[in-house]
C-alpha cells in the first residue's frame, strides 16, 4: 500500500484486493463452470496441472477431462454442488493432455446469482502415489511379518505382547487372540522370563540385543537364534521386535561337525606326513604338527595366511602350477618339488575338494640329496672332457672313462691291469718322469704336476696329473684316483709367448698383453716410450683405462670387441692419450692367443705410433675444406661480376650512347636519363653487395674472437626495429639466459640477429598477429644452441633447399628484396666454426637452429 493511499484514508483492510493477479500466480487451478458444466474461466495454473492453456480449456464441458472410472462420483457430486452443498475435499482423476493421470482434490460451491460454479483444483498426483506406495510397502510388510518362518513379536515397553505372527502361534499352540496382551515372560521358564526382561529393557533403552536361547518346548530341546531391537516412533521408543530364529538342526550339525573334527584332527596329528588344508582362497584353515617340524609353520599365527604370501618364490612355478591344476580340474595330482629357501625337497600329494585342497607332504630331502650325488659323480666321471681312472693301492688301471680312451688312444680292456707309465711314457721320459710319480705317490698326499706323455698313436701331449689317495675306515690305502687335464695347446701358447716376448721386448712398437677383461699383464719397453708409463704402472689397470682420450665414443669399440670375443684379429687406428694427458695417434693390430684348453684368450696389441701422419691427413682435409670453400664462394662472385655487375653495367653503356642522339629538351631524353640513373644506382647496389662479400672473406682471417653476451647482442639488433615491431603489435618472446656467453665476433653476431629479425618482419602472415620466439640453451662439451622463430609465410624447404644461403636467392618474388640475408648468417657462422639448420612449412612459419662451438 502506497503513502499517497494512506494520505487519502485508506486503510490496509479496506484496500481492494487484486483477485486477478492471484488468480494468475496461484500454483492450484481456479476454475468456474456455467449450469450446463462449460467452463467459463480457468486460471494459468491449468497448463501445469493438465498441459491445456486457458483459452482451450474454455468452452469445454468439465466431463471432457474426466478420467472415464470417474465420470459417475464426479456427475452425483456435481448434482449435489448445483443443489447448494459446498465441497471441500473431493478426489477424482483427470487426464492431462498426454494421456496421463492426474489425482486431483476438489473445493468447489455454486453461486446462484452468478449462475456459475466456483472451483479450486489442487494437484494430489504425488501424494496418491506415494500413499499408495505406503500401502504396499504396509501391505508387504504384513506379509513378511505373517508368513515368516521365523517366531516375530511386538512388545510394548510394559512387556506386553503386541503383535505376533503365525510362526509364533504354531510354536506355542495357541491363537493370536490368546497371545495378545500377556506378558512375554509367561511363555518362558523362570530363568528364562527373567532374561527376556532384561533384554526387553536392554533394547529399549537402545541396545539392540542378540541371545541364543535353549529351550524345551513341547518336551522337545529347541535352540533360537534371537534378536531383540527398539521400535521407535517420532523418535520415541515405543517397543520392541524380536526375531527368533529356529538353528536347532544347525547346532545339532555343528556338534556333528566338532565330533568328526575332533576324530579327523586326532588322526592327522598322528600321521608322519606333513598336513595343511587350504580354502579355494589359498588361505590355510588347518596344520598339523608335523607340518610345523618340517617347515616354520605356527598354528596360532598362520592358520588364516595366504599360502604363496608365505611362499611368494613358488608363485609360478612346480608347486603353485601343481595346485592350481588341482583345483581348477578337481583331479589329485603327486609331484616333487625343491623349497629353495630351507635347501629342502618334498614329496607331495593334493586332494582337491569343494573346500580347497587336502596336501600331504613329506621330507625327502636325503633321498634326493644322496641320489642327486650318486648321478653327478657318475655323470662326472663318465661325461667330463677330462680322463679319469681308478687305480689300485699298486697302480694298476681297474677303471678307465670314455675320455681316457680319446685322449691317449687305449681302450678299458687295453689299460686294464697295467700302469699309466707303462702305456703312456715315452722310453725318454720315463725315468724322470716314473722317479717323479713315485716319490709323489710314496708320501700318499694328494699332488698335481704336469707330465710330457705319448699317446697310442706316438703323439706328444702334456698332461696337467691330479692324484689323489683313497684310504678305507682303518687308514689302508686302497687305490688311487687320477685326474687327468689335456693342457697341450696352453703349453704350446706359453711357448708361443715366450717367443713372442724376446722379439716384442726389442721392438720400437708398443706391445701390451692383456686377458679377457682387458687387464695388462705384460708390456714391453717400446709401449714405456710410446706413452710414458713404466712397465710396473701398467701391469694391473686396464688397458682402456690408460689410453683412451675422452674425444673418441666408446661405441665405437663395439665391433672390435665383438671380433676379438669371435677370436678373430682385428687392425684400426685410434686416437689415444699418453701418461700427461696429449693426444697420440697409434695403428693398432690385437691378436687373440687361447689358453687353458682353449677355453681364454689372451690378446697381443701392437701399437705403432702414427701421430706425425695422422697430423699431415687432418691438415691436408683442412685444407681441402678450405680450398673448396674459397672456390664456392669464388664461383658465387664470379656470378656477381658477370651477371649482377655486367647487366647494369651494360645498360649504362647504352642509355648513355642513346642520350648523345636525343634532343635535351624531349621528354624521351628525360625518360632515358631516368633510366640511365636507376642503371647506375643498381651499379652502386652491387659494388656494395661486393665489398660486403669481400669484407667477410677478409675479416674471417682477421676475426677479433671475444666472449659475447647473447641477450645484448640480441637487445642491440632488436632495437633497431623496435618501431617496426610496435607499429605491426608484433610480439618478441625471449628465453636466454642471464650472463649466457658464447665465444664469437659481436659484430657477427649482430648482423646474424639483425638479418633474421629482418626477414621475420619481412615475410611475416598478413592474416595473423606476428610472433618471434629465441630460445638459447647451452652444455660445456656441445656448446649453444639458438632457436629462432616466427610465424611467418614460411616456404618450402625441400624445393629450396640447395639455393637456401646462395646470393640473391629468395624465395618470396612478391616482396623486396635482394637475398643477401641468409647469405651473411651462413658466412657468419662459418666464420666462427658455427652451423645453421632450417625448418619451414608454407603458411606455417619458419625456424633457425644455429649451433656454436663451446668456449673452451
Amino acid at each position: 500500500m502506497s503513502a499517497k493511499d494512506l494520505e487519502a484514508g485508506q486503510s490496509p483492510v479496506n484496500h481492494p484486493m487484486k483477485w486477478e493477479k492471484l488468480a494468475r500466480v496461484s500454483l492450484d487451478m481456479i476454475c468456474a463452470f456455467n449450469g450446463e458444466g462449460f467452463y467459463t474461466y480457468t486460471s494459468e495454473a491449468c497448463y501445469d496441472l493438465l498441459g491445456y492453456q486457458s483459452s482451450e480449456m474454455v468452452g469445454r464441458h468439465y466431463l471432457d477431462l474426466v478420467h472415464p472410472e470417474d465420470i459417475a462420483i464426479t456427475e452425483e457430486t456435481s448434482r449435489s454442488i448445483y443443489a447448494g452443498s459446498r465441497q471441500k475435499s473431493f478426489e477424482n482423476r483427470l487426464l492431462h493432455k498426454n494421456g496421463q493421470t492426474v489425482y486431483v482434490l476438489w473445493s468447489a460451491s455454486w453461486d446462484e446469482e452468478d449462475g456459475t460454479m466456483y472451483c479450486v483444483a489442487r494437484d494430489l498426483t504425488e501424494f496418491e502415489l506415494n500413499r499408495q506406495k505406503l500401502i504396499e510397502s504396509e501391505q508387504r510388510y504384513k506379509a513378511l511379518f505373517e508368513n515368516n518362518p521365523d517366531v516375530i513379536f511386538l512388545e510394548s515397553t510394559d512387556g506386553l505382547l503386541l503383535e505376533v505372527n503365525k510362526a509364533f502361534c504354531e510354536k506355542w499352540g495357541i491363537t493370536r487372540e490368546e497371545a495378545v496382551n500377556r506378558s512375554t515372560a509367561s511363555f518362558f521358564p523362570k530363568d528364562l522370563a527373567v532374561a527376556a526382561q532384561k533384554s526387553l529393557q536392554d533394547a529399549l533403552s537402545g541396545t539392540p540385543q542378540r541371545n541364543t536361547v535353549d529351550m524345551v518346548l513341547r518336551n522337545e530341546r529347541r535352540f533360537y537364534d534371537t534378536i531383540k531391537f527398539p521400535v521407535s516412533v517420532n523418535g520415541e521408543v515405543v517397543g520392541a521386535q524380536t526375531i527368533s530364529k529356529d538353528i536347532t538342526p544347525m547346532v545339532d550339525s555343528y556338534a556333528t561337525i566338532q565330533q568328526q573334527a575332533h576324530n579327523l584332527n586326532s588322526i592327522l596329528e598322528s600321521i608322519t606326513d606333513g598336513f595343511l588344508a587350504v580354502d579355494r582362497q589359498w588361505r590355510i584353515t588347518y596344520l598339523n604338527g608335523e607340518a610345523e617340524k618340517m617347515l616354520p609353520f605356527d598354528r596360532t599365527r598362520h592358520i588364516g595366511a595366504n599360502i604363496w604370501e608365505l611362499f611368494p618364490e613358488e608363485v609360478g612355478h612346480t608347486s603353485y602350477i601343481q595346485c592350481l591344476h588341482a583345483m581348477e580340474t578337481g583331479q589329485t595330482v603327486t609331484y616333487t618339488f625343491q623349497l629353495k629357501r630351507f635347501a629342502k625337497w618334498f614329496k607331495v600329494k593334493a586332494y582337491p575338494s569343494g573346500e580347497g585342497l587336502s596336501i600331504f607332504f613329506d621330507d625327502i630331502t636325503e633321498q634326493v640329496t644322496a641320489s642327486q650325488e650318486l648321478e653327478n659323480l657318475s655323470l662326472v666321471a663318465s661325461k667330463t672332457v677330462n680322463s679319469v681312472v681308478l687305480m689300485d693301492s699298486q697302480g694298476q688301471i681297474e677303471w678307465v672313462n670314455d675320455s681316457f680312451t680319446t685322449h691317449t688312444g687305449y681302450s678299458f680292456n687295453e689299460a686294464r691291469g697295467k700302469t699309466p707309465f707303462e702305456l703312456f711314457l715315452a722310453p725318454a721320459l720315463q725315468a724322470p718322469t716314473t722317479d717323479l710319480i713315485l716319490n709323489q705317490l710314496e708320501q700318499n698326499k694328494p699332488f698335481k704336476e704336469e707330465l710330457p706323455v705319448c699317446t697310442k698313436s706316438g703323439e706328444r701331449k702334456w698332461f696337467e696329473v691330479e692324484i689323489t689317495p683313497v684310504f678305507n675306515e682303518q687308514g689302508e690305502l686302497i687305490r688311487h684316483i687320477g685326474v687327468q687335464v689335456d693342457i697341450t695347446e696352453r703349453v704350446k701358447s706359453q711357448q708361443e709367448i715366450r717367443k713372442l716376448s724376446l722379439v716384442a721386448s726389442k721392438t720400437n712398437n708398443g706391445v701390451m698383453i692383456i686377458n679377457e677383461e682387458g687387464v695388462t699383464e705384460w708390456a714391453n719397453e717400446g709401449f714405456t716410450r710410446m706413452f710414458g708409463y713404466s712397465i710396473e704402472e701398467a701391469i694391473g689397470r686396464r688397458a682402456f683405462d690408460l689410453l683412451h682420450h675422452p674425444s673418441v665414443d666408446p661405441a665405437s669399440y663395439v665391433p672390435i670387441r665383438d671380433k676379438l670375443f669371435r677370436g678373430e684379429s682385428a687392425s684400426f687406428d685410434i686416437l689415444n692419450r699418453d701418461k700427461h694427458g696429449g693426444e697420440l695417434w697409434s695403428s693398432v693390430e690385437i691378436s687373440p692367443i687361447l689358453e687353458d684348453g682353449n677355453d681364454r684368450y689372451k690378446y697381443v696389441i701392437v701399437q705403432t705410433d702414427i701421430t706425425a701422419l695422422k697430423n699431415s691427413e687432418l691438415e691436408l682435409s683442412k685444407l681441402t675444406k678450405d680450398l673448396y670453400r674459397q672456390n664456392a664462394d669464388l664461383q658465387q662472385f664470379t656470378y656477381l661480376v658477370s651477371h649482377n655487375l655486367r647487366a647494369p653495367v651494360a645498360n649504362a653503356m647504352g642509355l648513355a650512347d642513346h642520350l648523345l642522339t636525343l634532343d635535351k629538351d624531349s621528354d624521351r631524353f628525360n625518360t632515358s636519363l631516368a633510366y640511365l640513373r636507376q642503371s647506375i644506382y643498381q651499379l652502386d647496389t652491387v659494388v656494395r653487395d661486393m665489398g660486403t662479400i669481400l669484407s667477410i672473406r677478409e675479416g674471417t682471417s682477421n676475426l677479433t674472437w671475444e666472449l659475447v653476451d647473447l641477450r645484448d647482442v640480441f637487445g642491440q639488433a632488436l632495437t633497431s626495429f623496435q618501431e617496426q615491431i610496435d607499429r605491426l603489435g608484433a610480439r618478441v618472446q625471449t628465453d636466454m639466459e642471464e650472463g649466457l656467453r658464447v665465444r664469437g665476433s659481436k659484430a657477427y653476431l649482430h648482423s646474424i640477429f639483425y638479418n633474421l629479425l629482418s626477414n621475420a618482419i619481412k615475410y611475416r602472415a598478413e592474416q595473423r598477429q606476428l610472433e618471434i620466439h629465441i630460445r638459447c640453451f647451452s652444455a660445456p662439451e656441445r656448446g649453444t644452441t639458438i632457436r629462432f622463430s616466427d610465424n611467418g609465410t614460411g616456404f618450402n624447404v625441400q624445393k629450396e633447399e640447395k639455393n637456401l644461403f646462395k646470393l640473391y636467392k629468395r624465395f618470396h618474388p612478391k616482396q623486396e628484396g635482394r637475398g643477401m640475408g641468409l647469405y651473411l648468417v651462413k658466412s657468419h657462422l662459418n666464420a666462427m666454426n658455427g652451423s645453421v639448420e632450417v625448418n619451414s612449412e608454407v603458411g606455417r612459419g619458419t625456424e633457425f637452429i644455429i649451433y656454436l662451438p663451446p668456449n673452451g
